[in-house]
């Protein structure tokens, strides 16, 4: 194994709820955001307003630890992951825009991950997600 691969598996491996909510089977287009873009306040611009506990979400999706299965059962606790679920998908479509960001979606796209056009004419092309909305539950992606 390669020293790159070896730094990037040990990135990684610690796991997270970045990690672990970028692994759940619905959530192939999502890809894992740098936590030093997730804690800069310029990206989170305009972002406080559109959820009552924030910083909560915010702690969430910064956490180190994934949540535990009793944790998925409790009301307050699913209350919030939803706040940091939306508030994820808002850093993440924020970052994807970045020249990192654009990068990993690009290498994806050519890997296959988001699937291929089923029309005859498009010859089997590789597709890229896209969001149609920037507001929450509008539109979901396609």
């Amino acid at each position: 194994m390669s020293e790159q691969s070896s730094i990037h598996e040990s990135q990684f491996s610690d796991g997270g709820w970045i990690e672990w909510f970028c692994n759940l089977e619905d959530h192939f287009f999502f890809c894992e955001v740098e936590e030093d873009f997730i804690r800069d306040p310029f990206n989170l611009y305009g972002l406080r307003q559109k959820f009552p506990r924030f910083d909560e979400a915010l702690e969430m999706i910064l956490s180190p630890e994934c949540p535990a299965d009793e944790e998925l059962e409790d009301e307050k606790f699913l209350s919030l992951y939803q706040e940091a679920t939306d508030l994820y998908g808002l850093i993440h479509s924020r970052y994807i825009l970045t020249p990192r960001g654009l990068a990993l979606m690009r290498e994806r796209m050519f890997q296959g991950r988001f699937g291929q056009c089923p029309r005859v004419f498009c010859q089997a092309q590789n597709t890229v997600p896209i969001g149609l909305s920037d507001d929450l539950k509008v539109s979901r992606v396609k």
